[in-house]
């Protein structure tokens, strides 16, 4: 028996082969020493260059190759130090090779390979992690020994990493190396590097005794819908198209010999990993032009080409070289079982390989590999994951709703029509349903108020991809006994309409776009056709026409087929959301009247906030400090938004209190800060209180501000609320406070972008000049207009600055410098400031004319609005017109001045509106209580709070908790409806004793009257 493997091999620092001299090309080196074989070079097998090492043995397991390096010495020093290395085999076989590395004479740290697969296969190993026992000081041999059970062979060997510093999220388990980062299943990336485990996943629901006509039906009808959302419209293929692939698949050089088949190295995204970090830009230059990523798309150009063509010689030839392709690929590692190291991310790199082989499957059936090529789909698709038992079911985030979902069903539907078939699509309904349905941790994708959650926060630029990978899924599936579940259904679409309620119409505020503060991106449309398509939840309607009207106003290019389907069902376009809604997962207030939208950003110490990566969002620390935007729709040459990123001065957030520093300081030091993480920084406070709540479509927002240490801003601190009423906005800020002297703290009103400096800002109707700068202490009341119809009372005392100027800055990116023009207006604290406030109204809609009305009502017996309180303990503000009063109680026993609310067991935010003898109130319990107590942050020597990755809190994985509030309110109230969320007693001094039970941030109603 002839036993051939081969090992990739390289030194540290060393890029992959493309960048380096490869060491196993010309000579043997001659640290590499044989024991009961030889070595030679060779060019039987390779995996980069020309030729590879040949290592002849005959001895079994007494056959040992040693390799000495005075470079495993490094090993110990280096917690993440990982060996690297490729291997090829001829035939599986049920053995193994065993690694172990020694101190002179004495083992020092070893593992084991498993040689059960053919073709080629990595591992990246860590010394100090994965290996049994532990690495030495003078470890200075690794000693290679042959499998037991093959007594000849032949090993073709071609370059060893012998230690590489990884990221210890990245290694992968798999079957030849079933033991390497094990907790991987358990952590953040569990949905990418899971795959082992996914794939031994028993089976635990029944098969059928025999397929149905149903069942060919609905799989037929699933077969075809699914085509229609993954092919483009009909192709022609010319012969043009035809020499294009022919050219692209000659690019990849794959040849076969004899038995085997041998091309160009088809790269993993993730190998760059591998280099160092000042190869690193031109190693993912030299990845791309070699990557599976390309190689897929090749594959799917090709199955496309084949599925439209007409002309049999152009099939026969597409048929031919797709074989050549898949084969080629399976003996590069892209198999069932070999994790290629690393494969995080791979959904975004493997997505179109799943659909090609569905399209070619009559092809890939007639080679003889429908069997191996369904195992290898199964595999790099996860779709074990959906075998999984209920109870154990793992949460799959947006990245798998995204990337995986086509790919989970093409593995299915690759099958021939048989029980198994039957059986996974099953078990991925199911699984759909599962997912689909909101979570209460800060994991998963959906949340119980309707934000679309990725990275641990309201993220809804993964969310688009989420949606376009779900809706159509949850269409094709519909209408057979396939479809998800009602309650599902009904879940996803409340939280699709959302993503609608907090766009205007397209894009969303900057404050929740991540670590993209762009303006750029906007809102799916493709989500909203699907799902009108799949019928409404409970299957009473065949289009949704809610989601057919958002389609038509959402897309900018309509689907000529899907408008005139939604046309004929008399669907008309929906209108602009008016209303408020509270996002606590996420930390969003969103505010809509008429045809604009206004949102409220905060973060707590489960919400960070901000998320900053190398060249993205470098600048973005206070995004998330209060930011109040109001987004009108686009017009021609208008983009509805304040914002554009030329010019932007990045300490002047609106609504938000920052202190302002030069750009170099506010510059993200953005660092690898712990083994859970990567490259990136996202902050949390260590306060708790931050959340919104509505009633009557009015609402509250409120939080307590502490900035971060590791920008020294632990003694930066402040108290701020808006209260959002019909057009009118109360903004209000108390206690704040720092002992920062050298810079100075402020709360901006508004920076907008001018598009020409003659647009029209005025103070108190004085037009302001461009360029211009105004800062005076007000000694009474005044108003501003600015360039977009908003308006801004002022009250007396208010330190404000007004400028209409030319701003000089950098983008997000911190790539190059920007410039443009901005009116501003910034209400001044001074340096080091303790126990500042500020009081301001925002009138969206508003004129010269409406403004000195409304100043004048405010001087007036009957003001538009009153602020009841505004200290440490309590914000609260009435709305005359409607007699509805809001209340943000930041203690337990916070002492209130308001005349009905007399104490309260935990901070809490409330609205009320009281009529005669008719009291409405909703209260909300803010704190998502994930964990309880003081702030779990680890503290540096010196006592302040240390930086770590939000992924690594022991309470990352834990479920939101209910708590219970007692509220005594002023006087005798009875219940007046039925509601189990609340009771009422009556307290010994005659008043009303109201316990409540809130969960999840969401507003709990109570409807009381007035008792005797």
């Amino acid at each position: 028996m002839v036993f051939i493997l081969c090992l990739f091999i390289a030194a540290k620092h060393q890029a992959l082969a493309q960048l380096q001299k490869d060491i196993c090309e010309e000579e043997v080196p001659q640290e590499w020493q044989a024991k009961g074989g030889k070595l030679a070079i060779s060019t039987q097998h390779q995996k980069i260059g020309e030729s590879a090492i040949a290592w002849t043995w005959a001895k079994g397991n007494e056959s040992v190759l040693n390799i000495v390096s005075d470079e495993f010495k490094k090993v110990a020093s280096d917690k993440r130090s990982t060996f690297v290395f490729w291997i090829y085999n001829e035939n599986p076989v049920a053995d193994k090779l065993s690694f172990t590395f020694y101190n002179a004479d004495k083992e020092a740290c070893k593992f084991d390979f498993n040689l059960n697969f053919k073709g080629w296969r990595t591992a990246w190993v860590m010394y100090h992690r994965d290996m049994q026992s532990t690495p030495q000081p003078n470890m200075n041999r690794l000693e290679i020994k042959a499998p037991s059970t093959v007594k000849k062979g032949t090993l073709y060997l071609d370059q060893v990493m012998y230690q590489v510093n990884i990221n210890p999220r990245s290694p992968m388990r798999d079957f030849q190396v079933p033991f390497v980062n094990l907790d991987a299943d358990h952590a953040a990336n569990a949905h990418w590097n899971s795959l082992y485990k996914f794939s031994t996943t028993p089976d635990n629901l029944p098969l059928k005794a025999a397929i149905t006509p149903q069942d060919k039906k609905e799989v037929g009808q699933i077969y075809k819908r699914f085509l229609e959302v993954v092919l483009p419209s009909k192709k022609v293929i010319t012969d043009t198209i035809i020499r294009k692939l022919e050219k692209d698949y000659a690019f990849w050089e794959i040849k076969k010999k004899s038995q085997f088949i041998t091309g160009r190295t088809i790269f993993s995204t993730n190998d760059i990993e591998l280099f160092d970090e000042n190869d690193l830009d031109s190693a993912k230059k030299i990845n791309a032009t070699t990557n599976i990523s390309k190689y897929s798309n090749l594959m799917l150009a090709m199955a496309e080409a084949h599925y439209f063509s007409t002309i049999q010689t152009h099939k026969d030839k597409l048929a031919r070289m797709f074989i050549n392709l898949l084969d080629h690929a399976e003996n590069q590692g892209w198999s069932f079982g070999s994790g290629m190291g690393a494969l995080h991310h791979l959904g975004y790199n493997l997505e179109n390989y799943y659909t090609a082989c569905l399209l070619m499957k009559d092809a890939i059936k007639a080679s003889g590999k429908l069997e191996q090529t369904f195992k290898s789909m199964f595999w790099f698709s996860g779709l074990g994951r959906a075998v999984e038992v209920p109870e154990k079911m793992p949460e799959s985030n947006i990245d798998v709703l995204n990337t995986l979902l086509q790919g989970m069903l093409s593995s299915i539907l690759i099958l021939d029509d048989t029980p198994e078939k039957m059986r996974f699509l099953q078990y991925y309904s199911r699984w759909l349903s599962f997912n689909m349905k909101p979570n209460v941790a800060i994991t998963g994708a959906f949340k119980p108020d309707g934000a679309v959650f990725h990275h641990a926060t309201l993220y809804p630029a993964y969310g688009v991809g989420g949606y376009n990978g779900l809706a159509p899924i949850v269409y094709v599936l519909s209408k057979t006994s396939y479809q998800v579940e009602q309650e599902a259904h009904q879940k996803f679409k409340e939280n699709l309409l959302m993503m609608h309620y907090y766009t205007n119409p397209y894009k969303w505020p900057i404050s929740i776009s991540g670590r993209h503060p762009t303006g750029t991106w906007s809102v799916p449309d493709k989500p909203y056709a699907y799902l009108a398509l799949a019928g409404t939840p409970d299957g009473k309607e065949a289009i949704d026409k809610e989601m057919a009207a958002v389609y038509l106003l959402v897309s900018k290019k309509k689907s000529l087929a899907w408008e005139k389907k939604f046309k004929q069902a008399d669907v008309q376009v929906a209108k602009y959301p008016n209303g408020h809604w509270n996002l606590n997962y996420g930390l969003l207030a969103i505010h809509r009247r008429n045809n604009w939208l206004l949102t409220v950003k905060g973060h707590n110490r489960y919400m960070v906030s901000h998320e900053a990566y190398p060249k993205a969002n470098v600048f973005g620390r206070y995004l998330n400090y209060g930011h109040l935007e109001v987004l009108f729709p686009e017009t021609p040459g208008y983009t509805g938004s304040n914002f554009t990123d030329k010019g932007w001065d990045w300490n002047r957030i609106p609504g938000a209190t920052t202190l302002h520093v030069p750009l170099d300081k506010l510059r993200a030091q953005i660092l690898n800060v712990d083994d859970f993480s990567g490259v990136e920084e996202m902050l949390l406070t260590d306060e708790v209180f931050a959340g919104g709540i509505s009633l009557n479509q009015q609402g509250l927002f409120a939080m307590k501000l502490r900035g971060h240490d590791k920008y020294n801003l632990g003694s930066f601190k402040a108290i701020k609320s808006w209260f959002m009423f019909d057009s009118l906005v109360v903004c209000l800020g108390s206690d704040i406070e720092n002992n920062i002297k050298e810079y100075p703290t402020e709360t901006t009103i508004f920076q907008n972008y001018l598009n020409n400096p003659s647009e029209a800002v005025l103070l108190d109707h004085q037009p302001i000049d461009f360029p211009t700068q105004v800062s005076k202490a007000l000694t009474k009341p005044a108003f501003v207009l600015d360039n977009r119809g908003i308006g801004y009372y002022l009250t007396a005392n208010s330190k404000m600055a007004l400028s209409k100027n030319q701003q000089q800055s950098r983008d997000q990116k911190d790539t190059q410098n920007t410039q443009g023009n901005f009116a501003s207006l910034v209400l001044q604290h001074g340096f080091a400031p303790k126990s500042e406030a500020y009081e301001y109204a925002m009138l969206i809609g508003a004129d010269a004319k409406k403004m000195q009305t409304f100043k004048t009502q405010m001087s007036g017996k009957t003001p538009v609005y009153q602020v009841l309180q505004k200290t440490a303990e309590a914000h609260s503000v009435k709305y005359i017109a409607q007699q509805l009063t809001g209340l943000a109680l930041f203690k337990e026993n916070s002492q209130s001045t308001d005349p009905l609310i007399i104490n309260n067991s935990k901070a809490c935010l409330i609205l009320y509106q009281q009529e005669a003898a008719k009291l409405n109130l909703a209260i909300t319990d803010p704190d998502l209580g994930f964990y309880q107590g003081a702030d779990e942050t680890p503290l540096n020597s010196d006592g302040t709070r240390k930086e770590v990755s939000i992924y690594s809190r022991y309470w990352f994985k834990t479920d939101a908790q209910p708590s219970v509030i007692q509220l005594e309110l002023k006087g005798n109230w009875l219940k007046a409806d039925d509601s189990k969320k609340y009771e009422v007693a009556k307290t010994t001094q005659g008043n009303t004793l109201i316990k409540v039970n809130c969960a999840y941030g969401l507003a709990t109603p109570l409807k009381l009257i007035k008792g005797n």
